[in-house]
């Protein structure tokens, strides 16, 4: 009754994409940052707090999220097994944030020897572990209502100079507000950290002087967006301040772009900047059997994969809001006549460019690490680079263009084919049990 505004079973569903592939980054953190390498018991001991609690949190999270119907269906354990996974996450990103903070005394670094990329990882942890904390308070108002009292009091306070008065209805909406900040701070973070994890990934040790020059530029971006994302969806979420739109137009100005979506363009932007210096190191860098990386598929589908999330997050995404009249609400604040293209594209944007693209970026730089090679890395690069290609161009036309269930369909195989890469790559990686970052 606290947040009738959610759909119950899409929360649980996206947490259950979110949490495993969250966890598997915070493994290839480790590895790829060099803090599997930390010796001693405090070292030890934070790379097994986070490693161990991903074995376990992971397959919970899907669980809930495959069974999770209401909080009562099966007397309740599909929702339990959720809540414990996500317990286990926040505990994941917290000692893996200890872990980033004591690697520089126990691996006798300087600060400035870490490189920008470090930094921008320990910043994408800690909006990570922000944003949890904010679902954690909606999960416990959604299930157990606003007890103990400190929590309708501080709602109610909180909302008052907005809503004008005390009651229920301040706490449906606070708790609406802190969960859309929730996710709306978490995914710009963890894809800030993909990026840099890439960059680690693919020799940023070895880029030269003017690469270096170039992603330090898009690395002091995606700062400065990355800081002001955590600091609107604070003050939105548990606070009352109310996001405004930029460029208003239209019938009681319904077009325009919302200022958070600016402020996380930021990062998108500083992310494209940080690109541009990796492609540019591509056209010397060789993977581990000797391939030069802009004509290996495997490295192709990581470029693809961002132009995708570019053409559908920034570009189509702002396009439709600066043309909410046809999209969104008309100017009666009703539903105008793309609006059901609007529902569409929601759908397929989330699902598609917030998390399968990422997570197949992470997947690639997982078997990166592990040295994948040979006809199995052709096999893998090409899957992904057909399968994602296929879901893009045939999910914008149904989104888009037509709504017609054709369209959606044949997105769905490009899907499986990316399902089938990534099979065959964990298959690799199970064989191999070896990993090495190639810097």
């Amino acid at each position: 009754m606290w947040t009738p505004d959610l759909f119950w079973r899409l929360v649980l569903y996206w947490h259950g994409a979110f949490i495993p592939w969250m966890l598997a980054l915070a493994a290839l953190a480790l590895a790829a940052l060099g803090l599997d390498s930390m010796k001693g018991r405090i070292g030890t001991h934070l790379r097994h707090m986070v490693l161990i609690g991903g074995f376990f949190g992971a397959p919970l999270a899907a669980i809930g999220a495959i069974f999770d119907v209401y909080n009562t269906f099966a007397f309740g354990i599909p929702v339990w097994t959720q809540v414990v996974s996500v317990g286990i996450g926040g505990e994941c990103v917290f000692f893996f944030i200890l872990s980033l903070l004591i690697y520089p005394r126990e691996s006798s670094k300087k600060l400035r020897e870490l490189g920008f990329p470090y930094f921008i990882v320990l910043l994408s942890a800690i909006g990570i572990i922000i944003a949890a904390l904010m679902g954690d308070v909606t999960g416990w108002i959604t299930w157990f209502g606003p007890w103990p009292s400190i929590f309708p009091q501080y709602i109610n306070s909180t909302m008052y100079p907005v809503l004008g008065f005390y009651n229920s209805t301040a706490v449906v909406t606070w708790t609406g507000n802190v969960v859309t900040s929730h996710s709306h701070l978490m995914l710009p973070s963890v894809m800030a950290a993909i990026v840099a994890l890439s960059t680690e990934v693919y020799g940023y040790a070895k880029w030269d002087k003017r690469e270096k020059a170039v992603s330090t530029v898009g690395f002091v971006i995606m700062v400065v967006g990355l800081l002001l994302s955590i600091w609107v969806y604070v003050v939105s979420g548990v606070g009352n301040y109310v996001i405004p739109t930029l460029f208003q137009s239209g019938p009681n100005g319904v077009n325009g772009l919302a200022m958070d979506d600016s402020i996380t363009g930021l990062v998108g932007l500083g992310a494209a900047v940080v690109l541009v210096a990796l492609v540019s190191y591509a056209r010397k860098g060789k993977t581990a059997d000797g391939t030069v990386l802009l004509k290996d598929p495997l490295f192709l589908s990581v470029i693809a994969a961002w132009i995708f999330i570019y053409l559908l997050i920034p570009v189509t995404g702002y396009y439709i809001e600066f043309n909410e009249s046809f999209y969104g609400l008309g100017g009666t604040f009703t539903p105008a006549a793309g609006a059901a293209f609007d529902a569409a594209f929601t759908r397929f944007h989330q699902d598609f460019a917030f998390f399968l693209l990422p997570a197949l970026v992470t997947s690639i730089l997982i078997f990166d690490v592990f040295g994948i090679s040979g006809k199995t890395r052709r096999t893998v690069g090409l899957l992904y680079l057909v399968g994602s290609s296929i879901t893009f161009v045939f999910g914008m036309i149904y989104a888009m263009v037509t709504l017609d269930m054709l369209f959606l369909y044949v997105a769905t195989v490009g899907g499986l084919l990316m399902g089938l890469g990534a099979l065959i790559g964990a298959e690799y990686v199970r064989k191999s049990g070896k990993a090495t970052i190639h810097t």
